[in-house]
């Protein structure tokens, strides 16, 4: 699964354009929610790949796009539709249930439904915080951590990091951002962060 290389220019929506290390290509969101969903798929670690506006359904006679589709490494999969709850009236959630039913005759797989409430917003804050930190090689260094502590702070890991040549605090920043360190998202990201390697 790849992302959408070409949008649409529809007036009603702007686009937005998010790298995604994770599918190795630009993905086309259309809006901040959207895009704050495709982050927190950049950091789910149960998701494999995914994909903004995959393709279409014919719902009743009218067209519809989900906004994402998610596969997990499960071997799962699913449509999303990303909206903020203002938005969800009744006439919203009769032509949510319409297009649930035809999605699911049509690929067996279901259609959920994201808002800005299912969100936390430190947890967001963090991903967006770690996000430039992801495309920092650190392979060299994964023998490197083996030889430290299972957990220890962010600010030891700092430390850790400058006495390798080389390396700097980014690097250590960055062992986090891909996961090699685990961290409460929870609570503000800080030289604090208590860290666990898995």
């Amino acid at each position: 699964m790849i992302g959408r290389r070409k949008h649409s220019k529809h007036r009603s929506k702007h686009t937005i354009n998010f790298f995604s290390e994770k599918n190795g290509c630009h993905m086309w969101c259309e809006s901040f929610l959207e895009r704050r969903f495709a982050l927190h798929c950049e950091f789910d670690e149960s998701v494999e790949c995914y994909s903004t506006q995959p393709e279409h359904f014919s719902v009743f006679g009218k067209r519809y796009t989900p906004d994402f589709l998610v596969q997990y490494k499960s071997g799962l999969a699913e449509y999303v539709e990303v909206k903020n709850s203002s938005y969800m009236d009744d006439d919203f959630f009769l032509k949510h249930k319409k297009r649930k039913l035809v999605i699911y005759e049509t690929t067996r797989l279901d259609l959920v439904l994201i808002s800005e409430e299912d969100f936390n917003k430190v947890e967001s804050e963090n991903y967006e915080l770690l996000r430039q930190y992801r495309d920092i090689d650190t392979t060299a260094l994964i023998d490197e951590i083996n030889r430290l502590p299972k957990r220890l702070t962010l600010s030891m890991l700092e430390k850790a990091m400058g006495k390798i040549s080389g390396t700097t605090r980014a690097h250590a920043w960055a062992l986090v951002a891909k996961q090699h360190y685990h961290f409460d998202v929870s609570k503000p990201f800080s030289a604090d962060s208590m860290l666990m390697r898995p």
